[in-house]
């Protein structure tokens, strides 16, 4: 009997509809631009029939170019604009947050901040095959930008990249919700009349933290209260505030399994390059204890995780999978009296992260 050659399909014989399906169901949420690029390097085939400009991968599709100023009596205008930040495993594992300035161009920017990157560590691959590195991603963030009629970017006088700003998506509704410099929080609807609308202008009440939560967004104020937003803007109560009202500065971050960690940074003013500077001093942590609807203090943080404190976002990283095996169980977070450096803090036993204590190292952070 004669013996036959089997070959084997390629990928490049693909159908094209099971292609778009596949491309399609990358988008649940944790997909983005990297994950479309991954899937386009497979092959030549696949290269060409996948466009990069896919609106499925980009929220910001949902909302207009330019959105109105927070008062209609301006002439400006605001710019929503995404950064994501990826956790890449190549030759070691690196902490990488990219802006997509054109479809499938990037701009590396410092982790804790937007500012842009112009030089890389010496040991960052110079080429990565995404066929081979592991990436993925750790957290979106958005902020707005001030920009004149005319639709061009103002400098970063008046920028609101330090207030927080979510984008949030549910049954085909989005909207944008952001704190105002002023410590209120505001919203806007897509396909509505897109103005910006209060939710709670409350003379007593600052708020200074927000983040996305499945498809909810949490809200803390500077005493700690800490509410709970669903897309149609209902409201619920999550936690009372601090005793005393805390520290000078509340960040909410979100570890692995949905547990939700409220961050108190406590700060003195500083001299730095030719001016004062707000710099931390330490840091207590509390972890979310919904039921009770209360803020539990942690002592110390696992040695298997690691949070990162940004001015857009906060996040949290597993330092012992892939690679990360130190810098667990601290707070990272851009220290202004190193010239802007990042450092990281341990607990002292008893739940305070004191800056005066050893740096914990940042040996695989890139920044």
């Amino acid at each position: 009997m004669e013996s036959s050659l089997l070959l084997l399909p390629q990928w490049s014989d693909l159908p094209l509809d099971l292609l778009e399906l596949i491309s399609d169901r990358l988008n649940d949420g944790s997909s983005d631009t990297v994950h479309l690029l991954r899937l386009r390097s497979v092959c030549a085939t696949w290269r060409h029939s996948l466009p990069l400009s896919n609106k499925n991968y980009n929220p910001l599709s949902k909302f207009p170019p330019l959105l109105p100023f927070w008062s209609s009596s301006s002439s400006g205008f605001f710019i929503l604009k995404q950064s994501s930040v990826y956790k890449l495993e190549a030759s070691q594992s690196w902490l990488v947050k990219l802006q997509e300035t054109s479809p499938g161009t990037m701009r590396v920017l410092d982790l804790f901040s937007n500012d842009r990157l112009c030089f890389l560590p010496e040991s960052f691959p110079e080429n990565i095959n995404l066929q081979e590195a592991h990436v993925r991603l750790v957290r979106r963030a958005y902020r707005v930008e001030y920009a004149n009629k005319g639709g061009g970017e103002m400098s970063s006088f008046w920028s609101l990249s330090s207030d927080k700003v979510v984008v949030l998506s549910s049954r085909g509704h989005s909207a944008v919700m952001a704190i105002h410099s002023g410590g209120k929080l505001g919203f806007l609807k897509s396909g509505d009349d897109e103005r910006w609308r209060i939710l709670d202008n409350s003379w007593n009440v600052t708020y200074e933290d927000i983040m996305t939560y499945g498809e909810n967004c949490i809200v803390v104020d500077d005493k700690g209260k800490t509410v709970i937003y669903d897309v149609e803007f209902r409201i619920s109560d999550l936690a009372e505030g601090l005793p005393g009202g805390g520290g000078h500065k509340k960040h909410l971050v979100e570890c692995y399994g949905g547990e939700v960690l409220l961050v108190d940074k406590y700060v003195k003013h500083v001299w730095c390059k030719s001016e004062f500077s707000k710099s931390a001093v330490e840091f207590r942590v509390y972890k979310l204890k919904r039921e009770e609807k209360r803020w539990e203090k942690v002592r110390e943080l696992g040695r298997d995780v690691a949070l990162f404190i940004g001015e857009d976002s906060s996040f949290s990283v597993e330092t012992i999978d892939g690679g990360l095996a130190t810098g667990g169980g601290c707070i990272f977070y851009r220290d202004y009296r190193d010239g802007g450096r990042s450092r990281g803090v341990y607990s002292d036993g008893d739940g305070v992260f004191n800056v005066e204590l050893k740096d914990a190292g940042k040996s695989w952070v890139s920044y």
